[in-house]
């Protein structure tokens, strides 16, 4: 089974360390950093897929990726969006957004892995 994560920071790392205890599942990796978090800490060698994924460019990522689901493993400071009022709530207007695609997409929340 193919897994696009997005987002290599510190919630993306822990995502895929839990992943990585599956065997059958084939990682890929879409993040903005040629060297975020997960390669910088060894939890993955390299990111394949080097771009800011957004509602915009969604589709193509897929395309690439072609996978069976999609895993958002962004905070929003990882959206760069802090800066902005209500940063939050665009966040969750774009996951909501992504979500309308063909493919399975879940929005992992970071309190449900801990402190990181």
């Amino acid at each position: 089974m193919k897994v696009l994560v997005i987002g290599a920071e510190k919630l993306g790392a822990q995502v895929m360390k839990q992943l990585k205890k599956i065997p059958e599942i084939e990682l890929v990796v879409a993040e903005r950093r040629e060297r975020p978090v997960a390669v910088e800490c060894g939890v993955i060698d390299k990111v394949d897929i080097v771009t800011h994924v957004t509602s915009l460019n969604f589709s193509e990522v897929l395309e690439r990726a072609n996978p069976d689901f999609v895993i958002l493993a962004r905070t929003v400071q990882d959206w760069e969006k802090t800066e902005t009022p209500m940063g939050s709530e665009y966040v969750e207007g774009m996951e909501r957004e992504l979500t309308k695609f063909d493919v399975a997409v879940f929005p992992v929340d970071g309190r449900v892995l801990g402190p990181y």
